[in-house]
């Protein structure tokens, strides 16, 4: 009978793979947009975009990084969105909406 196989080893993804952007002069990273886990996605897959962002940002920002998001404007927050979605490699559509 064959050995029984073994998970996956999930480390920590490697900094380069993190997403990096600055914001009042300092630098931030999160982690690469899509690698959250899939628990994360199974509890925000029925929330409103607005809501599922935010959980997903209050999940993977630490604390720091969080208060530099909530203090962006707007026009910030949705470039935010864009270039962190870009680095993962996924595009995101274009909306009538400035929410997500």
């Amino acid at each position: 009978m064959p050995p029984a196989k073994k998970p996956q080893d999930h480390r920590k993804p490697a900094d380069e793979d993190r997403f990096t952007f600055d914001h009042d002069g300092k630098t931030y990273s999160l982690p690469r947009f899509g690698s959250w886990s899939a628990g994360l996605v199974r509890r925000v897959r029925k929330l409103p975009d607005v809501d599922a962002t935010f959980t997903i940002l209050e999940e993977v920002a630490d604390p720091e990084t969080l208060a530099a998001i909530d203090a962006m404007d707007l026009d910030e927050f949705n470039r935010l969105q864009q270039d962190w979605a870009e680095h993962g490699g996924v595009t995101l559509g274009e909306s009538g909406s400035s929410s997500t």
